[in-house]
């Protein structure tokens, strides 16, 4: 049996992934809006490993009353995987098979020794980034956005020819940590307005360049300096306004010809936030009016957003920008969309 081709990306996460004595362990939820599921499917390196059955998740219920089959989300696996190297980065795949049919999937890649070796950060930084104080989940959250990007960069890139990248908005490493030790990219740097989080790397993570940078640009980076720029969920907390800045600044540091990806709150994002008001709520394009209060005391008041875009509006405006190559609808933690740019070589 072989994973279906073409099937949606399904809301959900890894809560906990583990490998040692090559038995496999992961916990999870994964839901579809308008189809529930009857079964899972797991794969291991495009394997097939085992059927499990949904179990109930009322955590998941609370979070989306909205959906009426909520609740019946949940896996657990533990799977012996002999012929897996316990040195390699492991392709993790379930699938969620309603009426005998696969239909949806979340993915994710994860290395033991890798999980080992990460820096953990105190609870109330981890609460910062990941609104969670679950280490297991802080841990595979990492792992799976590393693969939502990561992927995408080796697809729109020659990866030899990245010698510099920059986390935009890195917060207390989460995703820096993952790119250290899964790529071969030589200069890495962080920046980040939580100056409490960018004192943490500084002293806990080793060999990026870390830096806070103001609310607002310009940020202290000389002009064409990165190859490649990461804003995991950072546009999703500005406004229109202050997006357009950010745009203008991300294009001056980025040499010609690099890639710039950012994820995005879209329709799916939206759809969980306002369920059937979000066609209206995206009519104009962009939604920025609903205040966050996660970085209360470290940004400016009224200034940490949460927005939500319609794929057209960020495609049109962010195109006056940089080449749009891409976009990926639910391509970042099954849940936020992805842009991937291009800076013209003539820009």
């Amino acid at each position: 049996m072989r994973v279906k081709t073409d099937l949606q990306q399904a809301r959900g996460y890894f809560d906990f992934v583990e490998f040692k004595n090559r038995q496999l362990i992961i916990h999870g939820w994964m839901l579809l809006p308008e189809s529930p599921f009857d079964t899972f499917f797991v794969f291991v390196n495009k394997k097939f490993g085992a059927e499990v059955p949904v179990l109930e998740r009322d955590g998941v219920a609370q979070a989306f009353p909205f959906i009426p089959h909520a609740k019946r989300s949940g896996f657990q696996v533990s799977l012996q995987t002999d012929d897996v190297d316990p040195e390699s980065l492991i392709d993790i795949c379930l699938t969620g098979v309603s009426k005998g049919q696969q239909v949806a999937k979340i993915e994710i890649w994860f290395s033991q020794e890798v999980a080992d070796a990460m820096s953990i950060p105190p609870l109330p930084l981890m609460k910062r980034v990941a609104n969670t104080e679950n280490i297991s989940f802080f841990r595979a959250s990492s792992f799976k956005s590393f693969r939502d990007y990561w992927e995408l960069v080796c697809k729109h890139s020659d990866i030899k020819k990245i010698r510099t990248m920059l986390d935009w908005g890195c917060g207390c490493g989460r995703l820096i940590d993952t790119f250290i030790h899964l790529t071969g990219i030589t200069e890495i740097y962080g920046c980040d307005i939580d100056h409490e989080a960018i004192a943490w790397c500084k002293q806990n993570i080793s060999r990026p360049a870390f830096a806070v940078i103001p609310p607002a640009p310009p940020t202290g980076y000389p002009d064409n300096s990165f190859d490649l720029v990461v804003g995991n969920s950072v546009l999703t907390h500005l406004t229109k306004d202050v997006q357009l800045t950010w745009l203008r600044e991300i294009r001056r540091i980025i040499v010609p010809g690099g890639l710039f990806l950012a994820s995005l709150h879209g329709e799916f994002a939206a759809y969980f936030a306002f369920q059937n008001a979000a066609h209206d709520i995206l009519e104009r394009g962009i939604h920025d009016e609903v205040l966050d209060s996660n970085l209360d005391g470290i940004a400016p008041p009224n200034y940490y957003r949460g927005t939500f875009q319609s794929k057209e509006y960020t495609k049109r405006v962010f195109s006056d920008y940089f080449e749009v190559l891409d976009y990926v609808e639910r391509g970042s933690l099954n849940f936020q969309d992805i842009i991937i740019m291009k800076k013209n070589l003539i820009s």
